[in-house]
C-alpha cells in the first residue's frame, strides 16, 4: 500500500533570546569596555609621570655677577658630563664633569658689556643652553677679600684688596667697633690679631677699599684659656699635675726618652676631668721630662723640667 507522508521542509522557526541571558552579555559588554578605559587611563598617567620627570631632570644654572666676576653654579640631579662656555664670542671653554652633581667657576669679566653663551650636558645626553649679558663698570668693582684664622686661642684678621684697601673695622657681639686705617707702606693688606673672649663670642669684621666697595665676614668663636701644668718630687716619684677650666682631652708626656700618653690609641675620647694627677717612678740621676696637655677647646700647653735623683 503506498502511503503518503506529510513532510515539512521549511525552518524552524527561532525562539527569542530570554532577558536574563541578553542581560549578562550586557553586563560582559560593559565590564570588557570598563576594562580597556582603565588601561588607557594607567597607561596615560604612566606616561605623563615618565616625561614630566624627563622635564624636571634639567641641569640648573645660576649666574650671579660680583663685580667684575661672574659666578656660575651648576647643579643637577644626574651626573655632569661638561660644562661650555664662551664669552663675548672668543674661545670655548670646556669644564669637566668628573662625575660631579654642582660644579662653581668663577670667570672674570672685561669692563662693559659681556655675553656669555653656556652649555651643559649630563652623562645620559641631556643638554641644555644658557646665555645673558652682563655690564662692568669702569673703575674697581672688585670687595676686599677677609680671611679670618685661629691661631692658639688669637683670631688673625687678614684684609686685603686688588687695588687699595681703605680700612677695616671689627666688633666682638654688640660693643663698639674698632677701625683700623691701611699704612702707606701696605696699601693693599691690613693684618690684625685678636684674643679669643672667653666663652661664646661673635667677631664682625668689616673692610672697605678706595672705590667703596665693602666686604662683611661674621665668625662666632669659643674662648677657652689654656692647661696650666706644674711638676713637683716626691722623694723618688715625679708628680704631674694638669688643671683645666673646661675638661681636659689628653696628657701626653716623655720622660728620659720614654713616651707615655693618656690616649695612646687615639681614640679621641675626652678626660673628663678638670683636674689630673699622675705619679711616674724617677731613675737615679739625672730625669728629663717635657709634658704636653690639650683641652677640648682645642688648646694645648706645654712644660719641661729636670730633677736630678741621687
Amino acid at each position: 500500500m503506498n502511503q503518503i507522508l506529510s513532510t515539512n521542509s521549511g525552518k524552524k522557526a527561532k525562539e527569542p533570546l530570554s532577558i536574563k541571558t541578553i542581560t549578562r552579555i550586557f553586563a560582559v559588554i560593559i565590564i570588557l569596555f570598563g576594562m580597556i578605559l582603565v588601561g588607557q587611563g594607567s597607561w596615560a598617567m604612566f606616561s605623563g609621570e615618565e616625561s614630566t620627570e624627563e622635564q624636571a631632570s634639567v641641569p640648573v644654572v645660576q649666574m650671579v655677577q660680583e663685580g667684575n666676576s661672574l659666578k656660575v653654579t651648576v647643579q643637577h640631579d644626574k651626573a655632569i658630563d661638561r660644562i661650555v662656555y664662551s664669552l663675548n664670542g672668543g674661545q670655548e671653554v670646556v669644564l669637566q664633569g668628573r662625575g660631579r652633581t654642582q660644579i662653581e667657576e668663577s670667570i672674570p669679566l672685561e669692563i662693559g658689556d659681556n655675553t656669555i653663551y653656556l652649555t651643559v650636558s649630563d652623562l645620559s645626553g641631556k643638554e641644555v643652553s644658557y646665555d645673558g649679558t652682563y655690564f662692568v663698570e669702569e673703575g674697581d668693582t672688585t670687595p676686599p677679600q677677609i680671611e679670618l684664622i685661629l691661631e692658639d686661642g688669637r683670631v688673625k684678621i687678614s684684609a686685603k684688596d686688588e687695588t687699595q684697601i681703605a680700612y677695616i673695622s671689627y666688633y666682638w657681639n654688640s660693643e663698639d667697633e674698632t677701625r683700623l686705617e691701611a699704612r702707606a707702606e701696605s696699601p693693599t693688606l691690613i693684618e690684625e690679631r685678636l684674643s679669643v673672649l672667653k666663652g661664646e663670642n661673635t667677631l664682625t669684621v668689616v673692610a672697605v677699599d678706595t672705590a667703596g666697595n665693602e666686604t662683611t665676614e661674621v665668625q662666632t668663636y669659643k674662648g677657652a684659656v689654656k692647661p696650666q701644668i706644674s711638676l713637683s718630687r716626691d722623694g723618688d716619684e715625679l708628680i704631674i699635675k694638669v688643671t683645666d677650666e673646661e675638661n681636659i682631652q689628653k696628657i701626653e708626656f716623655t720622660l728620659n726618652g720614654i713616651f707615655y700618653s693618656t690616649d695612646p690609641n687615639n681614640t679621641g675620647t675626652p678626660l673628663n676631668m678638670k683636674e689630673v694627677e699622675i705619679r711616674q717612678k724617677l731613675n737615679v740621676g739625672t730625669n728629663t721630662i717635657t709634658v704636653k696637655a690639650y683641652n677640648v677647646s682645642g688648646l694645648t700647653q706645654e712644660g719641661t723640667g729636670e730633677v736630678t735623683v741621687e
